[in-house]
């Protein structure tokens, strides 16, 4: 019998560990048979995180060699591509974090992205997915993302508007539910990352090894069917106390000092709906991805040109496709469905 399937996330961020520990502690991996013939699980997770924070593009693939892991979680694409290019087979199985439904919002008198010049703009932490996903954007306005912008780490779009009120920064990442009440106190409406990506944008995906998909393609694709019913699970709103305390509980057991001072994400049960996973667990627009990848010197050309070769999703569709025809998870399926018509993903 195959050794237990090792899986574990890419990043130390709370909200990167969540879905893994929502699809463990509600038996999701075990009820798609990620177990043995005696009950046991037949699965394991590494906790913490595999790859120094801005630093997963050189460090990934050897990290994952060296700790034995089969599956990561929340990784960006443009590391497959790079890694690949290198020698690590690393192919994309699925999607994670995919849309992002965050808008730019900022103080009077700035009214356009060239504005933000010299501006101070509120980040989670420098290179995270929010700046990646608006740095292309502040270069078609004319401006170095790296250079001619002030960002400012530990904003998340949890407590941005207070810090944007507050004086702290000019321009904040806004949750959608945040929005009318800024824009109702004179505050500039920017951007819309949804408006730009309407196919979605895969910050991050779910990656395996080549081995894995060799030998072990059947418990990869019980863990895809798991994490797609763990997001079909984190984004219904009766299910936001527990994920509240959740989170709650492991921020405060965080080693990070500021991950465990963070104002929790999940704050409210409308907030849940917005969550990026892709009800449907796919990796999409890719290709723009890359190329803004490209443009941001993140990886070269011909990193980018291994995207096909490395873009193995067919076991999360297949896996989709089982569980969207079982009867007794038609209402999980029908409610993921309703809020991808009503959001977009």
């Amino acid at each position: 019998m195959a050794r237990n399937l090792i899986i574990a996330p890419a990043c130390y961020h709370v909200l990167h560990l969540i879905p893994i520990r929502v699809a463990d502690e509600m038996n999701f991996f075990v009820d798609e048979r990620l177990q043995d013939d005696d009950g046991n699980p037949s699965y394991e997770i590494v906790t913490g995180g595999l790859a120094p924070f801005t630093f997963e593009t050189e460090t990934l693939g050897q990290a994952i060699r060296e700790s034995g892991i089969d599956v990561a979680m929340d990784v960006h694409p443009s590391t497959v591509a790079h890694q690949s290019r290198r020698g690590h087979e690393l192919f994309i199985v699925a999607g994670w974090r995919n849309n992002q439904a965050n808008h730019v919002v900022a103080r009077k008198p700035i009214s356009t992205l060239a504005d933000l010049k010299g501006k101070r703009v509120g980040v989670i932490d420098f290179k995270d997915n929010l700046f990646l996903i608006l740095a292309p954007w502040l270069r078609k306005a004319g401006l170095d993302p790296f250079e001619e912008v002030q960002w400012v780490r530990g904003v998340d779009p949890a407590r941005s508007p207070g810090a944007l009120r507050a004086g702290e920064v000019d321009a904040i990442f806004c949750h959608p539910i945040d929005l009318p009440g800024l824009v109702g106190e004179g505050y500039i409406d920017l951007w819309d990352s949804a408006a730009h990506y309407p196919q979605g944008r895969p910050d991050r995906c779910i990656v395996a090894t080549g081995k894995t998909l060799r030998e072990k393609p059947d418990q990869l694709r019980s863990c895809l069917k798991g994490m797609l019913r763990a997001y079909w699970f984190m984004r219904a709103v009766e299910n936001h106390k527990y994920l509240l305390e959740l989170e709650r509980r492991m921020r405060r057991q965080s080693r990070d000092a500021g991950e465990r001072k963070r104002k929790p994400l999940l704050s409210s049960a409308p907030h849940l709906e917005y969550l990026p996973f892709p009800y449907d667990g796919l990796a999409t627009g890719l290709s723009e991805y890359l190329q803004e990848s490209i443009a941001l010197e993140l990886i070269d050309a011909q990193d980018a040109q291994h995207l096909q070769s490395v873009d193995r999703q067919e076991l999360m569709k297949e896996g989709f496709a089982e569980l969207a025809g079982r009867p007794e998870l038609a209402k999980d399926l029908q409610r993921a469905k309703e809020v991808h018509a009503r959001i977009g993903y």
